[in-house]
C-alpha cells in the first residue's frame, strides 16, 4: 500500500506526540507500506526511517501566529505529492484547522483516514473561532472513510457531537516501541537510590495537569514509609509536583528523573513494581481510563493501575488485566496497593500477562496493522460508493 501521511507535530519536543508520529511511521513501513510523510522539519532530530520518505514543512514554531503559513504550506505540499503519485490512502493525525488532507482527498479521489488522538477542537482558540474550527472538523469527518480514536469517550463524543456514523469510528489503542535490553532490578534501584524492600510506584510521561499527581502523592503519604514514587518525565507541572511532595514531607521518597529517551528508560523501569496512569476525574471523563501509558508499562511487564469508573468498551483481555481505582481517591489507591490483591505474586502474574498482550497487540507494528485493516475495508467501501455514483450505471 502506498500511503501519504500528514501530521503537524513538533518533532523537536521529546514527548508522546513525537514518539507516536515516528513509531506509527515505523509501523507502517514494517508492514510493507511505501510511506511519504509530510511533517515540520525538526532542528535537532535526524529523520532517517527505512521505508519512509520525508517532505518537510517549515519548523514548528509553537505559535498560532504561524498557523496560516503552515496551513497553506501543508496544502501545497500534499497537493504536489498527489499530483506526482497515486496513493492508496491519505492518513492524517486530525489537526483541527488543517483542511489540506480533506481538499486533496476530494481533488484526487484518495480515501482519507483521520486519527483523532485528542479532543477534536484541540487548541485554545478565541470564542469566535471555535465554531469555524468545529465546522472544518465536521467537513473532515464527513469526507473521511474512517476515523481512528484511542479511547471510548473520544469515539462517543465524535458520534454524538459531530453526527458521525458508528461504523466509521474505530477504536485502536496507541502503541509503543519494544524495549531494548534492560538493567537488573538491583542496578535500577541503586541508580535511583530506592531500597530493595520498598514498594516502588512509577509514572512515565509528560508531567501536566491531566494527570492526578496530587492523588498519587497523597496515597504515597498514607503508605509511608513503605513506598517510593519515581516520576520519569518532564512538563509544566513538575515544579508544582515537587513543591507538593515537599509540603507532604515526601521529598526523600519521590525521585524525579526528568525526560529519559527510549534506551535510557530500560535502565530505570526495572526498579518499578507498579505503573500509574491516573488521570483526574474530569480528564477521565474526557479521555477515558486507558491511554498511551498502557502500552508503555505493559511492554515492560509492569502491572498497571488506572483511575476510572468502568473499562467497558475496551479490549476485554486488556480490561481484565488492568487494576481500576476511583478517580481522586488517595485512600482507595493506598489501601489497594497495600492489599493482598496487589501483592508481589499477583503483580508479577498481571505484569507478565500484560507483556504478552502488548507484544501481540500494542507494538507500533501491531497498531499499524490494525489501522491498515481499517484502511483496506474503508477504501473498498469508498470504491463501491464511487461506482454506484457513476452516471448511467446499470444494475441487474
Amino acid at each position: 500500500m502506498r500511503l501519504l501521511y500528514f501530521a503537524y507535530v513538533d518533532l523537536d519536543r521529546p514527548n508522546a506526540c513525537r514518539s507516536h508520529t515516528l513509531g506509527l511511521l515505523r509501523g507502517f513501513a514494517a508492514r510493507g507500506c511505501r510511506v511519504e510523510a509530510v511533517v515540520p522539519r525538526p532542528r535537532s532530530l535526524d529523520l532517517n526511517l527505512p521505508g519512509v520518505g520525508f517532505h518537510l514543512l517549515p519548523p514548528h514554531q509553537g505559535s498560532r501566529k504561524t498557523l496560516p503559513l503552515a496551513i497553506l504550506a501543508s496544502f501545497f505540499m500534499l497537493w504536489r505529492l498527489c499530483q506526482r503519485h497515486p496513493y492508496d490512502a491519505l492518513y492524517a493525525r486530525d489537526m483541527d484547522v488543517f483542511p489540506g488532507p480533506r481538499w486533496c482527498s476530494r481533488l484526487f479521489g484518495v480515501p482519507l483516514f483521520l486519527e483523532v488522538d485528542d479532543a477534536p477542537v484541540e487548541g485554545s482558540y478565541p470564542p469566535w473561532l471555535v465554531p469555524l474550527v468545529a465546522a472544518n472538523l465536521r467537513a473532515d469527518y464527513r469526507r473521511a472513510a474512517g476515523l481512528i480514536v484511542p479511547s471510548v469517550p473520544r469515539g462517543e463524543l465524535i458520534r454524538r457531537e459531530f453526527g458521525v456514523p458508528p461504523d466509521k469510528v474505530h477504536m485502536i489503542l496507541n502503541g509503543e516501541d519494544p524495549w531494548p535490553a534492560a538493567a537488573s532490578r538491583e542496578a535500577a534501584r541503586a541508580r535511583l537510590k530506592v531500597p530493595e524492600e520498598a514498594l516502588c510506584l512509577g509514572y512515565v510521561g509528560s508531567v501536566n495537569d491531566r494527570y492526578d499527581f496530587a492523588t498519587m502523592l497523597k496515597a504515597l503519604a498514607l503508605m509511608a514509609p513503605r513506598a517510593y514514587l519515581v516520576i520519569i518525565g518532564d512538563g509544566p507541572e513538575l515544579p508544582t509536583v515537587k513543591a507538593l511532595a515537599r509540603r507532604l514531607g515526601l521529598a526523600d521518597r519521590v525521585r524525579c528523573t526528568g525526560f529519559l529517551d527510549h534506551p535510557t528508560l530500560g535502565q530505570v523501569l526495572p526498579a518499578l513494581d507498579v505503573g500509574l496512569m491516573n488521570l483526574t476525574a474530569a480528564q477521565v471523563r474526557r479521555h477515558g481510563p486507558v491511554h498511551t501509558k498502557a502500552a508503555t508499562y505493559a511492554l515492560f511487564g509492569l502491572p498497571v493501575i488506572t483511575a476510572g469508573d468502568s473499562l467497558a468498551g475496551y479490549p476485554p483481555e486488556l480490561a481484565d488485566l488492568l487494576w481500576l481505582v476511583p478517580p481522586e481517591d488517595p485512600r482507595a489507591l493506598a489501601e489497594f496497593l497495600l492489599s493482598p490483591a496487589a501483592a508481589a505474586p499477583e503483580r508479577h502474574r498481571r505484569g507478565q500477562a500484560l507483556a504478552r498482550y502488548a507484544a501481540a497487540h500494542l507494538t507500533w507494528e501491531a497498531v499499524a496493522g490494525k489501522i491498515l485493516e481499517v484502511m483496506a475495508a474503508g477504501a473498498a467501501r469508498e470504491a463501491v460508493h464511487l461506482r454506484s455514483a457513476l452516471p448511467g450505471r446499470m444494475t441487474c
